[in-house]
């Protein structure tokens, strides 16, 4: 038989072969990443019914991801990462979740959890990143118990919800509290193996069906004291990785800010396609009135035209947050500061679900079909600012403290 090499040209082979080497290879600029990311989007939007049949997404979707060296977005460079900053990362989740809502969360959660990885110790970060498609998923809420033991802790009787990408994942962060006797708990975040874990297939919801952010159960774990890191470090930006990466203002930026850019892009990109589904699906009906019938649209004009200002001001506010902190000293930012970023990712995320409600609202009984990709964007849009990341509640109260000159609990750090 003859092979594949064989019957191709001489310049044919080095192309294939170039192409092996540098499949996976993460992207040099924002742009270059978009790039990629919008040549995915006809296979990934073929598949978002597929997804959220299945309740998660396709082997394939992943492997376009992985191969297009999307996932190493915000992984540093020292590990062979592509090291572009939060404003990236947005811009390609909002891009993704545009084709298919769960697929931008995914890649969001993937890649946001790559940028934690980078904040633990050094020892750690070379145990994950010693494979280079490696994926992280995360639980920051588990139940159970943690005390300290030779070496480290012992993690028993765990179990979390809302384990985004773990079909994926070589390893997952979780967050509990450690406890000695005689003082009082220490929220830590620890970093365990998958194999340590127990999936538990409990994903039956109403919207972001295809992200498989399934539960998980760990019965018992060894985690060693490197692959842990104190919660209230990473709430001040004064993490290990801060210091392993000094000079990266990336890895200085806290948690509690840094967390929502890899989600925020999900309802953006869900927010872009319904405006452009609504508007796909009016157009020709629209077009072929009267002129005096189509005059008399003026109320769909008018939703139309909140929806879009609503997107507009919500992506506006977002890039803007995340441009200044690859420019800003984290460290310097005041606590105010802090809140109104915050404040304002959760107004934004808001403003995308209210407004993907306003416009299926526009489609009227068409849109209540299961065949209808409107009516799953508006589920999705409506689950993803869901996420606690993005409750208005909270994020008014904090802003509200800081605006007083109270620090908020879930910042630390001075006063403004």
């Amino acid at each position: 038989m003859v092979s594949s090499n064989e019957i191709l040209t001489p310049s044919a082979q080095s192309a294939a072969a170039a192409e092996r080497r540098h499949r996976g290879a993460p992207p040099r600029s924002r742009a270059e990443a978009l790039e990629r990311a919008r040549a995915l989007l006809p296979g990934i939007r073929s598949r978002a019914e597929r997804a959220e049949l299945e309740r998660r997404l396709p082997d394939e979707t992943i492997a376009e991801l992985r191969d297009a060296g999307l996932f190493a977005l915000v992984t540093p460079k020292r590990y062979g990462g592509a090291e572009l900053g939060f404003a990236g990362l947005v811009e390609v989740a909002s891009t993704l979740a545009s084709a298919c809502g769960s697929t931008g969360w995914v890649y969001g959660v993937l890649t946001g959890h790559a940028w934690m990885a980078a904040l633990l110790a050094p020892e750690a970060q070379a145990e994950v990143f010693a494979d280079p498609h490696v994926l992280i998923a995360g639980v920051f809420r588990l139940n159970g118990t943690t005390v300290p033991v030779e070496g480290g802790y012992r993690l028993s009787g765990a179990s979390g919800r809302f384990c985004s990408g773990i079909d994926f994942s070589s390893w997952v962060i979780v967050g509990n509290a450690v406890h000695r006797p005689d003082a009082p708990p220490e929220p830590r975040y620890l970093l365990v193996p998958v194999k340590d874990c127990e999936i538990v297939d409990d994903w039956y919801t109403a919207g972001m069906r295809g992200t498989g952010s399934r539960s998980i159960r760990i019965a018992e774990a060894f985690v060693p004291e490197h692959r842990t890191v104190l919660s209230s470090a990473l709430m001040r930006g004064t993490s290990p990785g801060a210091e392993h990466h000094h000079g990266s203002r990336t890895y200085a930026v806290p948690f509690p800010i840094g967390l929502p850019f890899s989600l925020i892009g999900t309802p953006l990109g869900l927010a872009r396609s319904a405006l452009e589904t609504l508007t796909e699906s009016l157009a020709p009906r629209l077009g072929a009135m009267p002129v005096e019938q189509a005059g008399e649209q003026g109320a769909l004009f008018a939703r139309i035209a909140r929806a879009a200002v609503e997107l507009e001001a919500a992506e506006c506010l977002v890039l803007h947050h995340a441009m200044r902190l690859e420019t800003s000293d984290p460290a310097q930012m005041s606590a105010l500061e802090r809140a109104r970023i915050i404040r304002d990712l959760a107004y934004a995320a808001q403003s995308c679900r209210y407004a993907v409600t306003r416009l299926f609202e526009a489609s009227g009984g068409s849109g209540v079909y299961s065949s209808s990709p409107l009516q799953r964007i508006w589920r999705d849009a409506n689950t993803s600012a869901a996420h606690t990341a993005f409750s208005w509640d909270e994020a008014a109260t904090h802003f509200g403290r800081a605006h007083f000159g109270l620090v908020p609990s879930r910042f630390g750090g001075p006063r403004r």
